[in-house]
């Protein structure tokens, strides 16, 4: 990808394209890739490298991008060596051959629930600044740092390709701007402990075709009681997402696929690891004393929301879109009654409140245990507002009602 239509960004370490590929490509990779280039009567060093999906590659970036490919500012190579498993989110990438390398992340023009996967171009370049600040805090925070020992799990490297006419278009429909780039996420097994295993939390829910659940499973491998072994998932799960709420009025979208569980050699639940920032972190519109260190590009890029709003990620990501479903499994298989489920998670929260009452306003602001909850319908979006035309921005999950908070006691 010519350096005229691609931008490269990358956090302290990997300021510079070389620096990324040293990690990530074999010398004699990388040679063969300047090799081709050469061969084409083309300079290497005015070009960056970046993977492409295949479907993207045949669908997309063809067409789409004909001049920029016959003209040799984009010019396909061949790809490496590695062999690349995709994740649940079934556009990144887990290095199988070298875990060790970074996971890729990569526009896939399909609509998929809400929105067309693509990578928006000014939240892609502003990724690794994102990191850096999301690690800040996390490092600057003892809490968060020692207590809760919660893995974040940086896009610490990012390719930013705009196209060169459909950019320039106020009125272009948004997946045309969000159609080829890629970031590098840091992989997992760096951050794991001897013993330690990592699954996401959508894990959880599965069942097997003897309709046994995973996580009796792992509550059984445990040896704990599945109470105790309860209150273990919800001491790793909520401490950090709460005190990035409360305390640095942040929220992360912590639903199946961008939470992960990390446990112990005997399946206990020990910490929680989190990614998708540049696409799935929001912070409160309302400015506060914590966000004096966020860098005016990263204030430019994260998405915002009300701060009584914020809320709504925890509730819809991680309360509707896990624990309603994990509350009755637990009760079929593991003799939890749902009621006492919710019981154990207030009673997370609660303990979290009591171990930092200075921040007793904030409990107040962003509100989890309120008697009702909005509702967001996806499918509203899709029936009444949205339907499948195209429109410039990408839409947001429309609001329609509310429903009982499972959390309230009053």
């Amino acid at each position: 990808m010519h350096t005229s239509l691609a931008t490269y960004r990358g956090v302290a370490g990997l300021e510079t394209a070389d620096e990324l590929y040293a990690r990530e490509l074999d010398p004699t990779t990388r040679e063969s890739y300047d090799v081709a280039l050469r061969a084409r009567g083309l300079t290497p060093e005015s070009y960056l490298y970046l993977p492409v999906h295949p479907w993207q590659w045949n669908d997309v970036v063809l067409p789409l991008f004909a001049p920029s490919v016959a003209a040799g500012a984009i010019v396909p190579l061949p790809p490496d060596a590695d062999l690349r498993l995709p994740q649940q989110s079934v556009r990144t990438f887990l290095n199988t051959s070298r875990p060790d390398r970074h996971t890729v992340k990569l526009p896939l023009s399909v609509l998929n629930t809400l929105v067309w996967r693509g990578l928006p171009t000014e939240r892609t370049l502003a990724a690794p600044a994102v990191t850096a600040w999301m690690h800040g805090l996390r490092d600057a925070d003892p809490f968060l740092r020692d207590t809760c020992g919660v893995i974040l799990l940086g896009e610490v490297a990012s390719v930013t390709v705009g196209h060169p006419v459909y950019d320039t278009l106020p009125e272009v429909p948004y997946q045309y701007k969000e159609l080829l780039g890629a970031i590098w996420r840091e992989p997992l097994c760096r951050h794991l402990a001897p013993g330690e295993r990592a699954r996401t939390l959508a894990a959880l829910l599965h069942t097997d075709p003897d309709g046994r659940a995973f996580t009796a499973e792992l509550v059984e491998r445990s040896g704990l009681a599945p109470r105790i072994w309860l209150r273990c998932l919800f001491a790793a799960l909520l401490p950090p997402l709460l005190h990035f709420l409360y305390r640095y009025g942040t929220v992360f979208s912590p639903h199946g696929e961008n939470a992960i569980v990390v446990f112990d050699d005997h399946d206990v639940p020990v910490r929680l690891a989190v990614k998708d920032f540049v696409d799935d972190v929001n912070v409160s519109a309302e400015r506060l004393p914590e966000h004096a260190s966020m860098p005016d590009d990263v204030r430019a890029v994260l998405l915002t929301e009300p701060a009584a709003f914020l809320t709504q990620f925890i509730h819809s990501g991680l309360f509707v879109g896990v624990f309603r479903f994990l509350a009755p499994l637990c009760e079929a298989q593991l003799g939890v009654p749902e009621a006492e489920f919710w019981s154990l998670v207030r009673a997370e929260i609660l303990r979290h409140h009591r171990l930092f009452p200075e921040l007793k306003e904030r409990y107040e602001t962003f509100d989890l245990l309120t008697p009702r909850i909005e509702r967001l319908c996806l499918n509203r979006n899709r029936l009444h507002l949205d339907g499948y035309r195209d429109r410039p921005q990408r839409p947001h999950a429309a609001v329609h009602g509310t429903v009982p908070n499972p959390l309230h006691q009053p």
